[in-house]
Formats: structure tokens, C-alpha cells, sequence
């Protein structure tokens, strides 16, 4: 009798021991959740901030590309007015004024463009980052799951005492 009492006594100190690891592994699980939830909030927030820098980027190389090409056309206009400098040296500087605001707003649209690429760079990185980290939560969450399968199986397969 002495031992089924000890026996007893001890498996539900046994029970009570996986009662709280099972409370301990669904608060893990439950935080492995929120900070799931929080990565993935973050992950959108990023993919919106990279397609919109990406918009920008390729607005930029767009309006680059015009650029150069409005500056190839100031250009043979220049080397035009350049022949004939006695009858339009008034047109000539206006025309130079032009080339001036024009190679202006082509380094600024080259500067843009760069950021733009930096821009990317930093956030794919962020990306990849986020990815991994997201990755390493998947697994904490599915190892966590497994312990808790575990737990769960060994707290059922417990028989309970049966009084003698």
C-alpha cells in the first residue's frame, strides 16, 4: 500500500512537473507566434517600401534616358548654331543656358537613380534578413510543437494508479 502511494505521489508530482513545461512550452509557442506575426507585418511593410523605391528607381532611369536624349538634341542644336556664331550668338547663349540646366537635372536624376540602387541593395538585404530570421522562427515554432506532441503523448499514456 506504501508503494502504490509513493508510486502515486510521485507520478503526480510527474504530472504537475509536464503540467508546467506544458504551460512554459505554450508561452514559447506563443511568443514564437507574435513574433511571427510581427516579422511577417514587417516583411510587408518593406515589400511595399522596395516596390515603391523600385517605382522611383525606374522612374528616375526614365527620365535619365530622356534627359540624354534631350541633351544629344541640345547638343546638335549647339554645333548648329555654333557654325553660324555671327548670326546667332544671342540664340547661342540662350541654348548653352539650356545645356547647363539640362546637364543639372541629368546629375540629379543620375544621383536619384543612385540612391534608388542603394536604396534597393539595403532593402533586399533587409529582405534576406528578415527571410532567415523569419526561417529560424519556423523552426523554434515547429521544434516547440514537437515538444509539446510530446508532452502531450507521455501525459496520456500515464495510467492512472489503480487501488489495490
Amino acid at each position: 500500500m506504501k508503494v502504490i502511494e509513493n508510486r502515486a505521489l510521485k507520478d503526480e508530482e510527474k504530472m504537475e512537473l509536464q503540467e508546467i513545461q506544458l504551460k512554459e512550452a505554450k508561452h514559447i509557442a506563443e511568443e514564437a507566434d507574435r513574433k511571427y506575426e510581427e516579422v511577417a507585418r514587417k516583411l510587408v511593410i518593406i515589400e511595399g517600401d522596395l516596390e515603391r523605391t523600385e517605382e522611383r528607381a525606374e522612374l528616375a532611369e526614365s527620365k535619365c534616358s530622356e534627359l540624354e536624349e534631350e541633351l544629344k538634341n541640345v547638343t546638335n542644336n549647339l554645333k548648329s548654331l555654333e557654325a553660324q556664331a555671327e548670326k546667332y550668338s544671342q540664340k547661342e547663349d540662350k541654348y548653352e543656358e539650356e545645356i547647363k540646366i539640362l546637364t543639372d537635372k541629368l546629375k540629379e536624376a543620375e544621383t536619384r537613380a543612385e540612391f534608388a540602387e542603394r536604396s534597393v541593395a539595403k532593402l533586399e538585404k533587409t529582405i534576406d534578413d528578415l527571410e532567415d530570421e523569419l526561417y529560424a522562427q519556423k523552426l523554434k515554432y515547429k521544434a516547440i510543437s514537437e515538444e509539446l506532441d510530446h508532452a502531450l503523448n507521455d501525459m496520456t499514456s500515464i495510467a492512472p494508479v489503480q487501488p489495490a
